[in-house]
């Protein structure tokens, strides 16, 4: 999204990680080596994870800050003279820090409160510092949220309460639009969807379907898509 573009060095160790716990049902296109895949029928998903923890790093640990630190590729906040973000993966955020990590554990082990209460935290907190932001002087406003990714991967079988929390997230924006001025631009963007996936401890894994809605009328076909429209937009008031 950033870039425009796939990046190798971020996608390689995800999909290394993905090798070494190759989960049956899992929809990642990841393919999987036949020790895995034998693995994986006898051993059960926690043991496959220490396995990955001693056989590959944190991908997300390893990458957090890639383009930030390698300035490597060029992102959209390069074309920019004025931007804010409260962090992106790749750009300055991990969002597998070890708190989160082990309210998903608890998750999959049937308690979802420890990952509501942090999810719903971190949301407010991001939520705050979004609206702090539109005060500012920027020209580029590029906020993320892991919300609603943290949380649908368990809530995707509990369609009231994931209706409601879609609700607020339509509030927020409904908030945003407001204190747009008449040239502004909004893009909301989501790098994939969620779907129920059968034998999925946690219920629900990422789907290869997202979500895209401008007040411009653009559409994209794919999020690395938003680069390029963001940039053209950009060089058009030069």
């Amino acid at each position: 999204m950033l870039t425009g573009r796939k990046i190798p060095e971020i996608e390689e160790p995800f999909i290394k990680r993905q090798k070494f716990i190759a989960n049956k049902g899992n929809i990642t296109k990841v393919k999987t080596p036949w020790y895995v895949k034998l693995g994986a029928k006898v051993l059960p998903l926690s043991i496959r994870k220490r396995i990955g923890d001693a056989m590959t790093p944190d991908p997300f640990k390893e990458t957090y800050d890639y383009l930030l630190r390698t300035k490597k590729y060029r992102t959209m906040f390069d074309y920019f003279e004025k931007t804010w973000t409260n962090g992106v993966p790749s750009y300055g955020r991990n969002v597998s820090n070890q708190e989160v990590k082990e309210a998903m554990y608890a998750a999959v082990k049937g308690n979802l409160r420890p990952l509501l209460e942090y999810a719903f935290r971190m949301y407010e907190r991001d939520r705050k510092a979004l609206f702090e932001a539109l005060e500012g002087d920027y020209e580029l406003v590029f906020w993320y949220t892991p919300f609603l990714d943290e949380i649908s991967h368990f809530l995707i079988r509990k369609k009231l309460k994931l209706m409601n929390v879609y609700f607020d997230i339509n509030k927020l924006v409904r908030k945003v639009s407001d204190r747009l001025e008449e040239n502004d631009v909004l893009y909301i963007i989501s790098d994939h969807g969620m779907e129920p996936i059968p034998g999925d401890p946690r219920g629900g894994d990422h789907s290869d379907h997202g979500f895209f809605s401008s007040n411009t009328g653009e559409v994209i076909e794919k999020p690395q898509e938003l680069f390029d429209i963001v940039v053209r937009k950009r060089k058009l008031k030069e």
